[in-house]
């Protein structure tokens, strides 16, 4: 007996051994591999293409030379070349008239071979992130067009054009669906939100007329997507005095130049300034994505705009008050996400959990695991680590998630989780943050609090997620802040880590701001023995006070002793090249500031303005004047008549009052009242103006 125990438990660990070396054998393709460089010539002729005479297409080495570029990358399947082929579908539709029948034969090819969704696997590794929200809606859509354009076409995965269609639609009804009704788990991102509109506006141009339907509800949707973008723009006069927009709020989603200035990452500057009629700047860009956008805004059928932006939602943009609150809920987290029935392996089930980039988690990583054993995709660069835990005693019994509930892995982190965002504006300036999210994990790239002082200038404070080494420095969290807002006023309270976390490649033991003196017109920095630094930028003030529970020294990274000008640097080219130029360009090369010492930090930002605080010294002096005092991870802070306590992950309370911070879908001026989460009927109301939506009768009324 004793024998054949023994021989059991040595063939168990045995095929145990065997599978986690046959997992091991997996070589991911590198996602970024293309040596042609990106599309080529394609985002050129597309953008030209309005112009271009038609003699200009009879020389079909031209073109093909010039489509050699995005053919490849999409050929070869690197990540983001459903970027490219978002592109060159709109270019083949709108061209392919006066294309020569060699060309048209090459695009057909290419978009034919093309993988759309993680289930169609063909014998072919790839890295391609299909899953993320904005991937989701770039794939379908330009599967349905290639689909409409090549019905009886044989696809790389064997199907017909016609079967590919309906795929798409099924994934394009399940995203639709869920921005009406959770929103966009990329909130705010003022980076991904380009992503979204240009496969939107193909879909809504191009669809089939038996689809007009889901080209109704795809409109409904773009409006929300600019009710995002209105209510969290910031307007202000340019040093050429035009009128702009700042799109820089808290975000689920966002690079370091996104959140440094409107300057240097809104990627919705151009769209704006087309649907506001604002200038003629936009005339000049040559971005594929917004090419798409312009171009299906600017069509016309029968005389009738293809889509026109709801007066409403102009009006919104151009509200001319002197403050105003703005509140809203973005997203699921992960427990509604078990609760709403999204994990499981239906395709909307797995959109939604994949597009919040829930992988690891507790409650769904064994959803995940077998949803990645089914597709082919540990073998994509992206998820290849999940490999290491693919071995059938745990997917078998589905303890993974009992083992990632007691290990807490990094990659939790990755999850974009419902979002609170609370908004406060006047015309000098612009402060949000995510209250309250879910302070003290992991997180990748979040923004949780930013303030916007001008065109060239956001502050914000964070605890860096990895070294520069990483190029994530400015992107992210290393652990997410407990952070609340009201009006003018942000405290965020930051745990410091100690050692790292389960996959956590680096840790950073200190807290930063991103706070460029050389771009304000004028800093105080008299203070900083006692964690304070002022600002001034034309009319905007800005206050930031940090504070430790222990001895901490509060400096910008240029004054650390043995800090050399090389590692100054070298700092500098880990930055990106807008934002490098930037501050390179201000004289003053102070940017990064510091706060180091202790196991827990808190960071006050109040911003004020010549309006409220008369002179910038007067600011000064009344923010030193102002009681504030840290103990026991609480901060207490008097500002005016307000008394803020705010104790970590615990209360937010002013003047004894527990405030909410768990808001409706919108909370603002431009709804009656609230619109609760899940609404079927969403109505916007402003200066006369109004839209009423309801995404299941197809409702689009202003």
């Amino acid at each position: 007996m004793k024998t054949i125990i023994l021989i059991t438990v040595i063939l168990l660990l045995a095929s145990i051994a065997l599978q986690f070396g046959y997992n091991m054998i997996f070589v991911s393709p590198k996602a970024f591999e293309t040596t042609k460089g990106g599309d080529g010539k394609l985002t050129d002729m597309l953008y030209l293409s309005e112009s271009l005479d038609d003699s200009y297409f009879e020389d079909t080495a031209l073109i093909s030379a010039n489509l050699e570029g995005a053919i490849e990358r999409i050929d070869i399947r690197e990540d983001c070349a459903d970027f490219t082929a978002c592109g060159l579908i709109r270019f083949y539709i709108e061209n392919k008239h006066r294309l020569a029948d060699v060309n048209k034969a090459e695009i057909k090819e290419c978009l034919i071979g093309f993988k759309y969704w993680m289930d169609q696997y063909d014998g072919r590794a790839d890295s391609m992130c299909h899953w993320s929200e904005n991937h989701q809606i770039l794939f379908a859509t330009t599967e349905y067009l290639a689909g409409a354009e090549w019905p009886d076409a044989t696809f790389a995965d064997g199907k017909s054009g016609e079967e590919h269609i309906a795929m798409a639609k099924e994934r394009i009804d399940a995203w639709m669906y869920q921005r009406y009704y959770y929103g966009f788990n990329e909130y705010y991102s003022n980076n991904y939100y380009p992503e979204d509109i240009a496969p939107m506006a193909n879909f809504i141009q191009f669809a089939r007329g038996e689809d007009a339907e889901m080209v109704q509800r795809m409109k409904i949707i773009m409006d929300l997507i600019w009710v995002d973008i209105a209510t969290q723009s910031f307007k202000y006069t340019d040093e050429n005095g035009m009128t702009q927009y700042a799109f820089v709020s808290a975000s689920g989603r966002m690079y370091m130049d996104n959140k440094c200035s409107d300057d240097t990452g809104n990627r919705l500057r151009p769209y704006i300034n087309l649907v506001l009629e604002n200038g003629t700047d936009y005339e000049s860009v040559d971005n594929r994505f917004f090419v798409c956008f312009k171009r299906m805004y600017k069509a016309t059928v029968n005389g009738e705009p293809v889509y026109r932006l709801p007066e409403v939602i102009k009006e919104i943009f151009n509200d001319p008050a002197k403050e105003q609150v703005v509140k809203s809920s973005n997203g699921i987290t992960i427990d509604e996400l078990v609760a709403d029935g999204f994990v499981g392996q239906e395709v909307g089930q797995i959109m939604m959990q994949m597009g919040m980039e829930a992988f690891s988690n507790s409650q769904v990583i064994d959803n995940s695991i077998e949803y990645l054993n089914k597709n082919h995709l540990f073998n994509n660069e992206f998820l290849n680590d999940f490999k290491l835990v693919n071995l059938w005693p745990l997917t078998l019994t589905k303890s993974l998630g009992f083992l990632s509930g007691i290990l807490n892995p990094s990659t939790d982190g990755k999850a974009i989780q419902r979002a609170n965002v609370y908004t406060y504006q006047t015309p000098y300036y612009s402060m949000s943050t995510s209250q309250e999210h879910f302070a003290g994990d992991y997180a990748d790239q979040h923004q949780i609090n930013v303030s916007t002082l001008a065109g060239d200038l956001s502050v914000f404070t964070a605890q860096p997620m990895r070294n520069s080494s990483r190029g994530q420095y400015w992107v992210g969290y290393g652990r997410l802040p407990y952070s609340v807002q009201d009006e003018n006023v942000n405290i965020s309270i930051y745990t410091i880590p100690s050692s790292k976390g389960m996959l956590e490649p680096h840790i950073v033991k200190y807290t930063h701001a991103y706070f460029p003196v050389g771009l304000f017109d004028e800093v105080n920095l008299d203070h900083m023995d006692d964690g304070y630094v002022f600002g001034r930028k034309g009319d905007a003030y800005i206050m930031l006070h940090a504070m430790s529970d222990g001895d901490a020294t509060l400096m910008f990274k240029n004054d650390i002793e043995g800090v050399t000008e090389s590692d100054i640097a070298s700092d500098m080219s880990e930055i990106k090249e807008n934002v490098k130029e930037l501050i390179e360009a201000s004289g003053d090369l102070r940017y990064d500031l510091i706060l180091e010492g202790g196991a827990s930090h808190a960071w006050v930002t109040e911003l004020g303005s010549v309006s409220e605080n008369r002179s910038f010294d007067e600011f000064v002096n009344q923010m030193l004047a102002n009681k504030c005092d840290y103990n026991d991870m609480t901060v207490s802070y008097k500002s005016g008549e307000k008394l803020f306590d705010v104790k970590y992950n615990e209360h937010f309370v002013i003047n004894g009052d527990k405030i909410d911070t768990n808001y409706a879908r919108y909370e603002s001026a431009y709804v009656d009242g609230k619109v609760d989460r899940k609404s079927e009927v969403i109505a916007f109301t402003f200066n006369g103006k109004t839209l009423t939506l309801n995404y299941m009768e197809g409702l689009r009324v202003e």
